[in-house]
């Protein structure tokens, strides 16, 4: 498989002697290059941020919401039959128009079988391992989703918490890692870079690796 992360070998960086102990010293120090990268861009982004009421809603960064509201009342005052607003009242959609809509929204691959089959040809060409990457897609959801019921029984159902409620929840969230390693095979990735990678990443979003509300909010272009 591919090294995706130059530089880093799960044997190096988790190993013994003095070559760990190097390769301990060069990954923080990559880690500590990107959080100064990372915090240079958080001050430029507060720099720029609107200060007043009338910035925001002129900065397209921050009016969506705004807008959107603005839209759904103004709607909703021209489905009343008196023209005026119905607060909370429904809006008159015709289905008919946004099936037809939905229609031409979706991607010939989502609704022709033989331009779907021609997009696994294309993508198979192209290098991409479609079929592990779409069992693993597909598993994933459907284990997290399993995950998520028990939880949700837990919560809100009366489920008791005992030995084979976590037990349970310990078998889903193997297939959860069954259908992550297949992911890895299909991206050609071992796991241990995939965690180092993402460790990477937060420690660069959040300056002093600690979670924040606004550097959680508040990303760098190209932060996914």
């Amino acid at each position: 498989m591919k090294n995706v992360n130059k530089g880093f070998s799960a044997e190096e960086d988790f190993g013994g002697g003095d070559d760990a102990q190097k390769a301990a010293e060069e990954s923080y120090s990559r880690v500590q290059d990107a959080k100064e990268d990372m915090e240079a861009a958080a001050q430029q982004m507060a720099d720029s941020a609107p200060k007043t009421a009338d910035d925001v809603y002129n900065d397209n960064r921050f009016n969506t919401a705004y807008r959107t509201k603005q839209k759904i009342k103004d709607k909703r005052a021209e489905s009343s039959s008196e023209g005026e607003e119905i607060k909370g009242g429904p809006l008159k959609i015709d289905f008919d128009k946004y099936q037809a809509f939905v229609d031409k929204t979706t991607s010939g691959p989502s609704k022709d079988f033989d331009a779907l089959i021609q997009r696994y040809r294309d993508l198979k060409k192209a290098g991409c391992n479609i079929e592990r990457l779409d069992t693993a897609a597909s598993g994933l959801v459907a284990e997290a989703g399993e995950f998520m019921e028990i939880v949700k029984k837990l919560k809100f159902q009366g489920k008791p918490w005992e030995a084979a409620t976590e037990e349970h929840l310990i078998r889903e969230l193997g297939d959860v890692m069954w259908y992550a390693m297949n992911a890895a095979i299909a991206l050609g990735v071992r796991l241990d870079e995939v965690i180092y990678i993402n460790v990477l990443k937060l420690a660069a979003r959040y300056p002093g690796e600690k979670f924040s509300e606004y550097y959680s909010e508040n990303r760098k272009q190209g932060d996914l």
